[in-house]
């Protein structure tokens, strides 16, 4: 085990990701910053995921393995496990650029009050060029900047923050008793906003993560919800007890919005249409701005 001093502990969670885990460990291995921990959580694969990696001789990985109980529970066991003060997160089927570590720990020496360090990401779906994600209102004339804006930015397109593109101070983590256990999916979408609607977050414009989409993620098509995923609904409830300005609430009325109407043209384009209606009800998907709107032509289209 590594016991030099470490100033960033990487966490990768594992279930059933064996065509895919060694370019993940690789990507993060070829990183310019080298003072770092590697802890692979292996969440009960049951396809040798880990024998990917066991040639790998570097003594800043670590491997261990849990009976199954969700990519959470694996992610908050490398937590509680991590030796350094940030943690940063990786996805086993996405990649790191090689500068990814650095830039994170430039944000966290310019930003030390942040509550999380992200960058922008591009996203890769399978027999399609990888494509940077269409995230809207980021300052474009800074590459490094500290915003208050996540629910603004995150109502407008694709979410600023990836599950493979964030760092967050462990402390922080534990505090709020990490992701949320059992949950289908938006379980880091729960860390993001509760985060971010008490503490600003700071960012890197550049991409330097990669998310991989295939068919056998949690997040793909055939397994999308057909209602308000849990994280949403907690801040419907937890919104008015937060300490945010009135443009801020509507901000944030919008980004659950903005979620609601991503799963009403995904359950269109399943041919769920009575779904998509139901979910196009919702009050909050009428904040969202006009340009927006021409997501619901596609709807309407479907149907």
């Amino acid at each position: 085990m590594l016991r030099e001093p470490v100033s960033v502990s990487v966490v990768i969670p594992v279930y059933n990701k064996q065509r895919y885990l060694l370019r993940a460990v690789e990507s993060v291995l070829a990183q310019t910053r080298t003072d770092f921990e590697l802890i692979v959580v292996d969440d009960g694969s049951t396809d040798d995921s880990l024998d990917t990696i066991r040639h790998l001789r570097d003594r800043r990985v670590r491997c261990v393995w849990q009976s199954n109980a969700g990519v959470s529970a694996a992610r908050n066991t490398g937590t509680r496990l991590a030796r350094a003060p940030l943690v940063a997160f990786l996805d086993a089927d996405d990649t790191w650029e090689p500068g990814f570590l650095q830039a994170m720990m430039a944000l966290s020496s310019r930003y030390p009050d942040a509550g999380l360090y992200a960058s922008a990401y591009r996203v890769k779906t399978a027999g399609k060029a990888a494509r940077r994600a269409s995230i809207s209102g980021l300052p474009r004339w800074r590459q490094q900047f500290l915003s208050h804006d996540y629910f603004r930015i995150g109502a407008g397109g694709e979410l600023p923050i990836s599950a493979s593109s964030v760092m967050i101070p462990r402390a922080t983590l534990v505090d709020m008793d990490g992701f949320p256990l059992n949950e289908p999916m938006g379980e880091d979408q729960h860390v993001w906003w509760r985060l971010c609607a008490e503490q600003p977050f700071a960012y890197d414009r550049r991409c330097l993560a990669t998310y991989h989409r295939d068919a056998e993620q949690r997040a793909c098509p055939a397994n999308l919800p057909r209602e308000e995923l849990p994280f949403s609904a907690r801040l419907r409830e937890e919104l008015p007890k937060l300490e945010l300005s009135w443009r801020q609430r509507l901000h944030a009325n919008r980004y659950m919005g903005a979620h609601l109407l991503h799963l009403a043209r995904e359950n269109a384009r399943a041919g769920r249409t009575s779904v998509a209606r139901s979910l196009m009800r919702d009050w909050r998907t009428r904040l969202l701005p006009v340009k927006w709107l021409a997501r619901s032509i596609e709807l309407a289209a479907a149907g």
